[in-house]
């Protein structure tokens, strides 16, 4: 059979010479040299030199763990104890970074034929007239340039032939349907239909050729009035000069962010004769190193958001925003991954290459509590900690936890909503449980002592 036993914890308070002798959690310092073992009667004097007053702390029957302070001994020790509290949510992500153009917002100007580049189109500035150039803003539609190309003053000719031709072969047909029956072989009527039939052929494919080299209605109208102009013997001097022309207009409004040609270069489709930038919206691109990932990957989607500061200018306002990527390629020199996202900048005061940094707020962890570092006991190599299980009969019990992170004041352990499924339970706390912060080491060792004491005496 087998007896509870109970084991007595001494604590022997001693005062000389005036110096009152401190608590402190360090086992080898002040606290400790306050716990003596012994056996018997267990007493404390107090600085007066009184009648010793008999007090004790004792291992609760058959709760092995857990620990009962007698009232006296628990104010004499000053026991403190601190609430458990959620986790806080981690210090903000700083991610360095830069504002860079947007690749969608940014178009190659090419022409679409071979030719001379014949003229740039003007800029006005100050009452002052100059060709085009880098930094120059242009509006969706504008002429940039005029390239001469033989290839589009052929097509251009080609839907004049078509279009002359169309026009005399229908009179032919008109005139052979209308003459007296039997006075035309049948046979001229079917070839001149089919000469009427091929010339609506070439006509259309003259005008889709046309079309699908962009040009514009007004020059394709102005094509087909040279054809009228032709077969009305009307000539304009004026046509010759522009006939083998295109123009090159700006396919969207922004800025111009590179010139690489002047007037008079043989330009290709191949050539990009400029750069637009549409400069309303920059792209961020932030880096962050891959540590830092999966706190930034736990982040649901609506949570991604960062505040932007730039570097150049520490008054500034930080600019909201979000951002929608998060890459997934480390690169094998910084160990960083790329956060992208963008910013609005319709007032255009932000530039391209400018350095930044942002701001990421992290959420806290649900599934994790925190508790001082001085509750803390660390014995070959599991942590545990003194919970308060009954406040009215001053019971404390240890128990083991599962630490996740440390810092210098607080230790983040497993919390009691998540303790299944991490694998935890029964070795951790929920917010509003009381923890020993005064004396643990100490009191930790007592209690295994007593416990040995109590295995010793067992039958």
């Amino acid at each position: 059979m087998k007896f509870a036993v109970k084991k007595v914890i001494l604590l022997v308070v001693v005062a000389a010479a005036g110096l009152a002798v401190a608590m402190n959690r360090e086992p080898d310092s002040y606290g400790r040299k306050l716990l003596e073992r012994v056996t018997g009667t267990h007493h404390v004097r107090n600085e007066a030199g009184e009648k010793p007053r008999t007090f004790h702390v004792q291992i609760v029957p058959d709760r092995p763990e857990t620990i009962q302070f007698s009232e006296e001994s628990y104010h004499l020790l000053q026991i403190r104890t601190v609430e458990v509290k959620p986790a806080p949510p981690p210090e903000p992500l700083r991610l360095p970074g830069s504002l860079v153009l947007d690749p969608n917002r940014l178009v190659v100007v090419h022409t679409r034929f071979s030719g001379e580049l014949v003229r740039i189109a003007m800029s006005g500035h100050n009452g002052s007239a100059r060709p085009l150039r880098y930094g120059d803003r242009v509006n969706k539609g504008d002429v940039m340039g005029v390239v001469w190309s033989k290839d589009i003053g052929e097509k251009k000719s080609e839907l004049v032939d078509a279009v002359s031709k169309l026009e005399a072969d229908r009179n032919t047909l008109k005139a052979l349907k209308s003459a007296a029956e039997g006075a035309v072989a049948r046979i001229k009527i079917v070839e001149a239909q089919r000469n009427f039939d091929a010339d609506s052929i070439a006509l259309a494919r003259a005008d889709r050729t046309l079309r699908s080299w962009r040009l514009s209605e007004d020059e394709i109208q102005a094509v087909y009035q040279e054809a009228e102009d032709v077969r009305k013997g009307i000539t304009d001097p004026t046509n010759d000069k522009s006939w083998a022309e295109l123009e090159i207009r700006a396919p969207i409004s922004g800025l111009i962010v590179e010139k690489n040609f002047n007037e008079g270069a043989m330009v290709d489709p191949d050539d990009a004769l400029f750069q637009i930038a549409d400069l309303s919206q920059l792209m961020v691109m932030a880096y962050v190193y891959e540590e830092d990932l999966p706190a930034l990957k736990k982040l649901p989607p609506l949570d991604w958001k960062w505040k932007i500061d730039l570097k150049s200018d520490p008054h500034d306002k930080p600019i909201e925003g979000m951002f929608d990527l998060i890459g997934t390629i480390i690169d094998s020199d910084s160990h960083t991954g790329v956060v992208m996202g963008w910013v609005d900048n319709f007032q255009a005061n932000h530039a391209a290459g400018q350095f930044i940094t942002a701001t990421v707020e992290l959420t806290a962890d649900s599934n994790l509590v925190v508790i001082p570092t001085s509750a803390l006991i660390e014995e070959g190599g599991s942590s545990y900690v003194f919970v308060e299980t009954n406040a009215d009969r001053r019971e404390f019990t240890r128990r083991k936890m599962v630490v996740t992170r440390r810092g210098r004041q607080t230790v983040f352990v497993c919390g009691e909503a998540a303790a299944a499924e991490r694998g935890c339970a029964g070795q951790s706390l929920s917010p509003g449980d009381k923890v020993v912060v005064t004396m643990v080491l100490e009191l930790s060792a007592e209690l295994d002592l007593a416990k040995s004491r109590s295995a010793e005496q067992e039958p």
